[in-house]
């Protein structure tokens, strides 16, 4: 097998009809399709950070003998409060969970060990200080020194479960009794809905500003990028991967959740909770609700995405792990930089 890559350096190429409909084309057929390289994510993604970040995109295409491959990428020029580094990293870094190539078959063993030695040959080309391909799950990566394992992703496998009452003997007992006397309490207190947004005209005011506060104010420490948030709720649409949902108590939002569904698989990406209502724990009920969605859908997984918070075992029947590859190019000035960086952040 040899592999042969290609990459598009010009946004007006990443963004014509042609390259769009290739792209969509293998990321529905392919065996590790997900979300985050969806055209509409990555898009929200690139637009968001072009006025913050200097990026010059590399979305690589490849072919072998037998098999096709699409990662796409940025290189990520950084001022001086990054050393002025020049990184490799993966459209969506950072804020997406999952890097995944789209290849158009399945690729594992030896066949996958030549694919990412051939890909790190063809990146170096592109004289980065460093390459950081983060978000690799395992069926996709490798073990040796080059890899390092990351978060766990827990998940439930909902194509299992055929109900709301299934889901409830699923559930542990405590976890189970704690949602059914929140949901009665939450009852006798007021009318409680589920509410999904289908388009920002049915937005009620201040409804997404909310949102937004109740998540800095349980996450403060989380970058937020300006407005990325915002166009990912308003960009979705009734058959897009976007997905955004409240649960209402007399008209008040007392939850909120931003994620997405794509392939029979709901990702559960961003969730947030009215901390006026926290002794009725609504994001537990929120998440509740948002499951027996999936399993009336028909969806196959719940994606928890990573993170192993305690919370998601009881949601969870099982899980993978994503891993980060890091190649650092060798020489006088990379080594400077990475030491200019690392006095920055012991200072900071």
């Amino acid at each position: 097998m040899k592999w042969e890559f290609s990459a598009l350096e010009d946004w007006n190429e990443v963004w014509s009809d042609e390259h769009l409909e290739q792209w969509t084309k293998l990321l529905y057929s392919s065996p590790t399709s997900h979300v985050f390289f969806h055209p509409d994510l990555v898009r929200i993604w690139v637009e968001t950070y072009l006025p913050l970040r200097d990026f010059h995109p590399i979305f690589v295409w490849g072919n072998s003998d037998d098999n096709k491959v699409f990662i796409p990428l940025v290189l990520w020029r950084k001022d001086w409060r990054g050393a002025f580094m020049r990184s490799i990293v993966p459209v969506g870094y950072s804020d997406y969970d999952y890097h995944d190539p789209l290849w158009q078959k399945t690729c594992e063993g030896d066949d996958l060990s030549f694919f990412w030695d051939c890909l790190l040959s063809f990146l170096e080309s592109f004289g980065a200080d460093e390459i950081v391909l983060s978000g690799i799950r395992e069926h996709c990566s490798l073990s040796n020194d080059l890899w390092i394992r990351d978060e766990m992703c827990p998940s439930l496998d909902v194509s299992k479960i055929h109900g709301e009452g299934e889901l409830m003997l699923f559930l542990g007992t405590k976890l189970r009794g704690d949602i059914r006397r929140q949901l009665r309490r939450l009852k006798e207190k007021g009318c409680l809905r589920y509410v999904e947004y289908a388009s920002t005209e049915e937005l009620p005011d201040t409804l997404f500003e909310n949102f937004m506060e109740a998540h800095s104010r349980r996450w403060p420490n989380a970058y937020k990028p300006p407005h990325f948030h915002e166009k990912l709720v308003a960009s979705r649409s009734l058959d897009g991967p976007i997905h955004f949902s409240a649960m209402l108590l007399d008209g008040i939002a007392i939850a909120w959740h931003l994620g997405f569904e794509f392939q029979n698989t709901y990702y559960y990406y961003m969730p947030a909770g009215n901390p006026d209502y926290a002794k009725y724990s609504p994001v537990k009920i929120h998440l509740y609700h948002l499951m027996v969605r999936a399993i009336n859908r028909g969806y196959v997984l719940y994606d928890h995405l990573r993170g192993d918070e305690t919370y998601k075992s009881g949601w969870s029947d099982g899980s993978i792990y994503v891993h980060d590859l890091l190649v650092a190019r060798k020489g006088f000035t990379q080594t400077m930089k990475r030491m200019a960086l690392q006095i920055k952040r012991i200072m900071q």
